[in-house]
Formats: C-alpha cells, structure tokens, sequence
C-alpha cells in the first residue's frame, strides 16, 4: 500500500472511531450543555457548523484541548455563525468560533467579547460544488476560477429550468459571504439584506427588502441546514418539480472535503474556487476566515444564573492560538497537499539571515518583513518588533533592539554585541483593524510570535599598534621625559616605563613608571638621572585598547 494510500486510511479509521464514540449525527449539537451552566471543569464553545461538520471538532479541537487542559471538558455546540452568535449573547457559552466579519463587528460593538477583538485562530476557503454534467455550463464558460460569473451561470440556467442553488439561508457566515457574492452580480433580480443580517443581496421575485421565502425564485432553494447537511441536500438534489442532479451549493471547502473523503456527497464536485485575481470581486471573494472569542462576563452581572467559564475559555484561545494548536488544526486533512483550514493565529515573520560570527563592535543588522497570512488582509504597518538576544553561556533572554515596522510591514534592526548570544525576532499580540468599510469597523487580534535567527559568535577586536614618542630635557637636577601617545590610554591601568642606561653600563634597567589616567594623550615625569651621558627609551602598555609600543633609543648628554 502506498504511503498516501496508508494515510487515507488511518483518516479514515480515526474519523470513524471519533464519529463512534460522540455518536452525533452531524445536524446535532456535541455534548450539549445545560443553558447558561458551564463551571469551573467545563467549557462550552457554541460555533459555526464549518469545524464541527467538517469532522475539525471531534479530530482535532476538542480531543487535543483536553489533552493539554485535562482539567476541562469541552463541550460544542454546533450552530451558523448568526444563531452562534445570538446563542453567546444569551450567556449559554463561554467561548465561540465564528467567522463573518459583518456579524462579528456588531458582537463586538455590543461588549460581548473579553477583548478588544476576537482571535484570528485559522482561515480556509469557500467553493461552488455541482454536478459532473454541470448544466449551468460553468466549465464550459471558463468560469472556474470566477465566483461571481459562476452564480450568474446558475441563475441563467435556473430561471431556464435546468439549474438549481441550494442555499443554507439565514444568517450562517456561509450565507452571509454568499449574499456578498450576489450583490456583485448583474442581470440578476435582488432583494437588499439589512447590515444587522450580515448585509449583501439575495436572489428575488419581487422588489426592495428581502422578503419571505415566497419571495425566492423557484431555482433557488433555502434549506436552513447546517453545512454538511445542506451539502447531501445538494448532492441527493430532490427538490420536485426541479430537475434532478441539477443542484448547485456554495459551501466551505473543510466539510465539503471531510465529505468526500468519507464517501459522501458523492453526485458533486468542485467546480468554482480560488478567485482569479481579475475575476469580478478580486482574489479574496472565497477567502474563509475565523475567529475565536472568550465571552465577557459582565455582560451577565445582572443574570445570576450565567456562568462564564473565562479562565477555560482563555486557556482555549491560548491553545488553538499555540504553535501546537496551530499545527494541528494545519495538519487536518492534509494529506492530500491541500489541507482546507490553514493556521491563521500568528503573522508571517521572513528575516534576512546572520552571520556566524561578528567581531565586537561590529553591527549586526536584521532585516524583515511582517505580514497577516489570511490573502486579502492590511499590511501589517506601525507595529513594534524586538531583538532578543539570549546569552549562550547562560543567562535570562532581554531586549537588545527595538523598530517599527513601515507602511509596507518591513523593518530594519540594529545592535552591536559584545558576546556570544542567541537570537531572535519577537512580536507581542498584534491588534490589527482589517476592515474599516464595515460599520463599526472589524478588526482582530494576531499572537504573539518568535522566529529563531540562530546564534551569533562574539570574538575580541584585534588591538590596534600604539606609537609613544620620547623626549629628554635637563630641569635642573631632575631630567624631564615627555611625549605623546597613540591611541589614548584606555584605562587607569595605562602606563609608561623610562628605561635609561648611563654611559658604561651594560644593560638599561627601569628609570621610573608613568601612571596614565584614562583617556590621557600625552605623558610626562621627572626624574634623577645618574650619569653625564645616558641612553634612553620608553615602553607604553595599553591593556585592552592597543598593542603595547616602544619608542625609538635616543643618546644625550650633559
């Protein structure tokens, strides 16, 4: 068996076992809790049918976070995105997963969230599965890579009788991206979505406001599922007097994956995604993004009988947003080469690389860049970036260097070491507003990250030669030595020793010490000379700054 074929199966085999044990089918809500009753062992997270019916949940989310929080039981409640959403607000659950940005900025305007914005915990992307025949002709058009073509495809072929969109309606964050999507299209009869729904346009019979479901034409069809269900609704495609296999679904690539993977959902196949980036819209049409909230509790001061678990629902955010968490929400169903939910938490941190080694002194110069991985987000500018520096002979890591990154997300740090340390590139947790068209505006946090530079050898700087010039003049009974040095002396323990041999002597012994105070540029003493004639030199000993220098031997007289 191939290696690719062995890790299908043991996919398998471990989402069957997960899907035995909660033994759930995928419409119904995990491990449901009592309303408003989580307490200190337990934690309810009410979120978006994408993780749950996509398998992300009970593979990876709930097994992994009791695994490193043993002392929680996590319980989620699987709703869209609106109805998560209402459900949080009615203090029921501690933490959520959402992701539509249009809702979200109003739960978050409204207080309802710990922090000052949710968490950006992973993102993914929408597509548009449909029949092998495609009867929308959507291949054929060249509409692939064009969501919005796509739709208008459907709506041709649909008002002709041979198409057929099933839409999970309401207010899921499906729904809400799919309602952007149809306020993009032309020649298509809509009604308007109010902003407090999520906003966009919907498919219409008649004029103005989004009406009732009489108002939808007969092609499209609202199940008010959850996503996989409305998947199968798609694929089963029994929607009578409409033709059969001619059901078209926007959906999350997550579930619509985890589906096929396990042999269902059978009659569809991908047939949009991935946005051209001259497709009507842009590139970022299909991008998918979620986010994760802790509730704030003094939303529910007044209602004794909430009880928000923040300390498990923080421990929650910390580990989904975790280097561990990260990796294992990207390695789900990714063995294929295209795994659907990509980590999101952290920005992107590309630095130019260090040198071995440095003399001291020397600079070292990091380069980079920072940048929001979810396509279609700011550049992350005006955000500070540190220089860590951990000695490697031991000792507590510290702030060696310190920017802010520009407009364009890209900074420069600069230090100039004197030992040996470890580096490497910090960001604390970045608040970053990522939509400011919305109102209010919707923005969201990113982790805190660390990107390893390597380390950096520190060796001592060669010293440099120091020169000493000698001058000998009588003073009276004493002789007067002097002269200049180079460089200055660089510290107390500088000196300067006057060598003397008298006429006759064989050998010169040591006149006198000069001692130099620091910084000194000339030296000079006076001194007993013993003798008419003498020859003399000096010796100027710099320890630390310069090689030690002796003067040329001069002979006098008196």
């Amino acid at each position: 068996m191939s290696t690719p074929t062995k890790k299908r199966t043991t996919l398998l085999r471990r989402l069957a076992a997960a899907s035995a044990v909660l033994a759930l089918p995928l419409t119904a809500t995990a491990i449901a809790p009592a309303a408003h009753a989580d307490d200190n062992a337990t934690l309810t997270v009410v979120g978006t049918s994408d993780v749950y019916d996509s398998f992300l949940v009970q593979t990876i989310l709930k097994p992994q976070f009791e695994a490193a929080y043993p002392q929680y039981t996590l319980n989620y409640v699987s709703r869209g995105t609106g109805a998560a959403i209402a459900y949080a607000k009615s203090g029921a659950a501690s933490a959520m997963i959402v992701h539509a940005a249009a809702l979200e900025n109003q739960f978050v305007d409204e207080g309802y969230s710990l922090e000052s914005y949710g968490r950006a915990i992973f993102w993914g992307d929408y597509i548009l599965g449909g029949p092998a025949a495609d009867p929308a002709g959507i291949s054929s058009a060249g509409h692939g890579n064009d969501i919005v073509r796509t739709f208008q495809d459907i709506a041709t072929a649909g008002a002709a009788g041979t198409a057929t969109f099933v839409s999970r309606g309401g207010t899921p964050g499906t729904t809400v991206q799919e309602h952007a999507i149809w306020a993009e299209t032309t020649s298509v009869p809509l009604c308007t979505i109010s902003a407090s729904d999520g906003g966009g346009k919907a498919p219409t019979t008649g004029n103005g406001a989004c009406g009732t479901v009489a108002d939808l034409p007969a092609w499209y069809k609202r199940t008010d599922l959850t996503q996989a269900p409305n998947i199968l609704a798609a694929s089963t495609c029994n929607f009578s007097p409409r033709p059969a296999n001619s059901c078209y679904v926007f959906t999350d690539r997550g579930t619509f994956n985890y589906l096929q993977s396990t042999a269902q959902a059978t009659n569809l196949t991908i047939l949009t995604r991935d946005n051209a980036p001259n497709a009507i819209g842009g590139p970022d049409l299909l991008v998918n993004s979620f986010h994760a909230y802790a509730i704030n509790p003094a939303k529910f001061t007044a209602n004794p009988g909430v009880s928000i678990n923040t300390a498990a629902a923080t421990a929650f955010l910390n580990w989904v947003t975790s280097p561990a968490g990260q990796t294992a929400v990207g390695g789900y169903l990714s063995d294929t080469g295209d795994a659907p939910f990509l980590p999101s938490a952290a920005p992107a941190v590309t630095t130019s690389t260090v040198p071995a080694s440095l003399v001291s002194g020397q600079t070292l110069k990091v380069t980079g860049t920072l940048r929001n991985v979810v396509p279609g987000t700011p550049k992350l500018d005006f955000v500070p970036v540190k220089l860590v520096g951990t000695p490697t002979g031991g000792g507590a890591a510290t702030t060696v260097a310190t920017a802010t990154t520009d407009a364009t997300g890209a900074f420069t740090l600069t230090y100039k070491p004197t030992a040996s340390m470890r580096y490497a590139v910090v960001t604390d947790q970045i608040t970053k507003i990522e939509n400011t068209t919305l109102d209010p505006i919707f923005g969201d946090l990113l982790a805190p990250t660390e990107t390893s530079l390597g380390t950096v050898n520190v060796t001592a700087a060669p010293l440099a030669k120091g020169t000493v010039t000698a001058k000998a003049a009588k003073a009276g009974a004493k002789t007067r030595f002097h002269g200049k040095l180079t460089p200055a002396a660089g510290s107390a323990k500088a000196k300067v020793v006057v060598y003397v041999k008298v006429a006759g002597a064989k050998k010169f012994r040591a006149l006198t010490t000069v001692a130099l105070r620091k910084g000194a540029k000339t030296w000079s003493t006076k001194v007993r000379v013993k003798g008419k004639r003498f020859t003399y030199y000096v010796k100027y000993t710099n320890p630390g700054t310069s090689t030690p220098a002796t003067s040329p031997k001069k002979r006098t007289a008196r």
